[in-house]
């Protein structure tokens, strides 16, 4: 558990970082590295399969599943590719609104992505993140930031 929140201070800081000089610290090594252990803790915690955790990075798992399976056991990282970096922050980022949300509530956070809400029209949120892709995941994070009250 240390080893989890320690990475989501260090992520949170550097998004800060990023905030203030977009293109300097965008491909850091530092930053991947970060991004790419964050996507997976976040994305085991909400029980997702390998399918889908490489179709909320763009792929096909079984056209990358090699390189999605190292990248799980952290053996690589994420390239400079800005549209899979702004995924994984944007899934960081929803994270972090969740736990605004319910702050004591870890069940809460890591569900809530699975259960069907009126709101968007019966789906869950992973359900919009999956069939929309890279605007869904945007679109999931802009809505728990307004939630969050972070706008």
């Amino acid at each position: 558990m240390f080893e989890y929140t320690n990475i989501f201070a260090r992520l949170f800081y550097m998004e800060g970082q990023i905030q203030e000089q977009k293109n300097m610290c965008f491909h850091s090594r530092e930053l991947r590295q970060l991004l790419t252990q964050s996507f997976f803790e976040i994305t085991n915690n909400w029980g997702l399969s390998r399918q889908e955790q490489a179709f909320l990075l763009g792929w096909e798992y079984s056209e990358k599943r090699t390189t999605l399976d190292s990248m799980r056991k952290r053996r690589t990282i994420v390239d400079k590719d800005q549209d899979k970096i702004e995924r994984m922050i944007d899934i960081a980022n929803i994270h972090k609104y969740l736990r605004l949300l319910f702050p004591y509530d870890r069940d809460a956070v890591y569900s809530w992505v699975k259960v069907k809400r009126t709101r968007f029209g019966e789906y869950t949120a992973l359900d919009i993140m999956l069939s929309e892709g890279k605007l869904g995941i945007t679109a999931i994070s802009r809505y728990l930031r307004y939630e969050a009250g972070q706008i």
